[in-house]
């Protein structure tokens, strides 16, 4: 028996069809606003990230060190995830003055309420409660509160590291 191809194994929980997953939920609560790409790439981080927030809900993924590293490369598979529901007519592109932008369809709110797992009733949850909390926040004003924060999010984990490493020289 041989092994599996490592070179193509997506990390769980962050490949296309789940940010992309990610992004429909997101969608389907702001219906019928339309979200740019950059809006869903922070708004992806602060789903999965929600406890990052003051009195955020948990977060639907465990804190990671380094995480806010996450937002620089989320964009790419973001994309490929997009297109992919796009494909499938759960998703709509415009074009507009302000650039391309993304809206839910009528099929979006069926297509997710057909799913039953406990993660997509927990990321429905976390949308809803994204789009209260950013929903008439213009992207940039977004994109303001994330780079302020962004150097604090995972760095609880060098501090204790250091913590940890102090405490075994005073042994």
């Amino acid at each position: 028996m041989t092994a599996p191809n490592d070179s193509k194994v997506l990390p769980p929980f962050n490949g296309p069809i789940e940010i992309g997953l990610r992004a429909v939920a997101l969608l389907c609560e702001a219906f019928p606003a339309q979200y740019s790409l950059q809006r869903l790439v922070v708004s992806d981080y602060l789903l999965v990230h929600s406890d990052d927030l003051p009195n955020g809900p948990p977060g639907l993924h465990p804190k990671t060190p380094h995480r806010a590293n996450e937002l620089l490369v989320r964009r790419i598979v973001l994309e490929k995830g997009l297109m992919l529901y796009q494909s499938r007519g759960l998703l709509e592109r415009h074009y507009t003055e302000s650039g391309v932008m993304f809206s839910a369809t009528d099929r979006t709110a069926g297509f997710l309420d057909a799913l039953s797992s406990g993660y997509a009733s927990e990321l429905r949850k976390r949308s809803a409660w994204l789009v209260t909390l950013f929903g008439e926040v213009a992207d940039s004003e977004l994109l303001k509160i994330a780079n302020a924060h962004v150097g604090e999010w995972g760095a609880e984990f060098t501090m204790e590291s250091v913590l940890k490493v102090e405490d075994a020289e005073w042994q």
